[in-house]
């Protein structure tokens, strides 16, 4: 099966969902007929040899070329029994009930229905236990723009998600797992942003860890959804 060769599914929220890491529409069309077709063949009895059976058939839409991936079946893997709950499974981990403190708080309610995205379905870790940069909310990230305020702005989203909207003052992108210090600058405030602040978090502890000193790094509170929905609500939704 697929678990012969990925045996471990990527942990919860891991993975970009299509809204942030993009689909071509048709793609689902022709991988359903694909799969429609294998079906048929296994109805009709036909042959093991002309079955996609202990083989993975690759799809290369840009390329319009096929290819295929070997697969053989690990002896010692877990037997499966029942399929995963993939809706759990992509919606990701539960958050906690509790209501986090103010300086904690930087998850926004899910802008649209279905699985949760990268922000929401990441849960905070130990990492983020004890955070030491600042949490800034965006009317406040405003007022203190308008008073002066001049920090290096980073996105830390996927450039897909960047193009798709982001703060007109942007310095420069880089995705929260991959963000290094020839990111940013080596003195002065450093604003950090993501879609609804999670990622901005984990980012920021990146960094602290890399040797930027907490009191430099501020994380945008809500993310740009928020900034949308409290400063600018023409600013584009996803």
């Amino acid at each position: 099966s697929y678990r012969d060769l990925l045996p471990t599914p990527p942990p919860p929220g891991d993975v970009p969902s299509c809204a942030e890491g993009g689909v071509l529409g048709v793609l689902p069309g022709t991988m359903g007929c694909l799969q429609a077709t294998e079906v048929l063949k296994i109805l009709l009895k036909r042959s093991p040899e002309e079955l996609c059976t202990k083989r993975v058939l690759v799809f290369d839409a840009m390329k319009m070329k096929f290819s295929e991936v070997g697969l053989a079946r690990q002896e010692d893997r877990e037997v499966i029994t029942e399929l995963i709950d993939y809706q759990g499974f992509c919606a990701g981990p539960k958050t906690a009930s509790a209501a986090p403190k103010k300086e904690e708080s930087s998850r926004a309610p899910s802008s649209s229905g279905g699985g949760r995205t990268m922000d929401e379905a990441e849960s905070d870790g130990p990492q983020d236990a004890e955070i030491s940069f600042h949490s800034i909310d965006p009317k406040e990230c405003l007022e203190k723009l308008s008073g002066g305020w001049s920090p290096w702005v980073l996105d830390v989203r996927l450039q897909t998600e960047h193009d798709i909207v982001a703060l007109p003052f942007t310095d420069g992108v880089s995705p929260h797992r991959s963000v290094q210090l020839e990111h940013v600058p080596k003195n002065g405030d450093i604003l950090v942003y993501c879609k609804a602040g999670v990622r901005g978090k984990k980012a920021c502890n990146r960094l602290i860890g890399l040797g930027i000193e907490p009191n430099r790094l501020y994380n945008l509170d809500g993310g740009i959804m928020k900034w949308q929905k409290d400063i600018d609500p023409s600013m584009p939704r996803y």
